[in-house]
C-alpha cells in the first residue's frame, strides 16, 4: 500500500512548521522587541523594566520558533526514512500524534489537523495490513 497521501500531509505540516518557526523568529520576535521602544512618557526605571520584560518575551518567542523548526526537520527526516510501502514502524505515527498534541497545546490548528490526520491514517493502514497478512 502506498503512503503518498500521508507523506503529502506530513510534508505540508512540516513545511508549515518551518514557515511558522521562521515567521516567529524573524517577524514576531523583533516586533515584540521593538514594541516597547516607542513609549516616551515612561520614566527610566519603567523603561528598563519594560525592556527586560520584552527581552524575555523575545527570548521565549525565539525558543518557540526554534522548537517549531526542529520539529519540522525531525518530521521530514522520519518521513523520508520510514514512510515506505508496507507497514510503517509504530514510532512514526506516534511521533505524528505527539506533534499533533503539541500543536493542540500551542493552538497551531493547521499542524494539529495535518499531523493527527496523518497519524490516524497510518495507524489504520498498518492495522489493515497486519490483519491482511495474518
Amino acid at each position: 500500500m502506498s503512503n503518498k497521501m500521508e507523506k503529502t500531509l506530513v510534508y505540508i505540516a512540516s513545511g508549515w512548521q518551518l514557515l511558522d518557526g521562521l515567521i516567529t523568529i524573524f517577524i514576531y520576535g523583533p516586533y515584540i522587541r521593538n514594541k516597547g521602544a516607542h513609549n516616551a512618557e515612561l520614566s527610566f526605571v519603567e523603561k528598563e523594566g519594560l525592556d527586560s520584560l520584552l527581552g524575555s518575551m523575545y527570548s521565549v518567542a525565539s525558543i518557540y520558533g526554534i522548537l517549531l523548526i526542529l520539529l519540522g526537520l525531525i518530521t521530514i527526516y522520519l518521513t523520508r526514512t520510514y514512510l515506505k510501502k508496507g507497514i510503517v514502524p509504530k514510532k512514526v505515527p506516534f511521533w505524528f500524534l505527539i506533534c499533533g498534541i503539541i500543536s493542540y497545546f500551542t493552538m497551531d490548528i493547521i499542524s494539529l489537523i495535518l499531523y493527527m490526520g496523518a497519524g490516524i491514517i497510518i495507524l489504520a493502514k498498518n492495522r489493515s495490513l497486519k490483519i491482511l497478512n495474518d
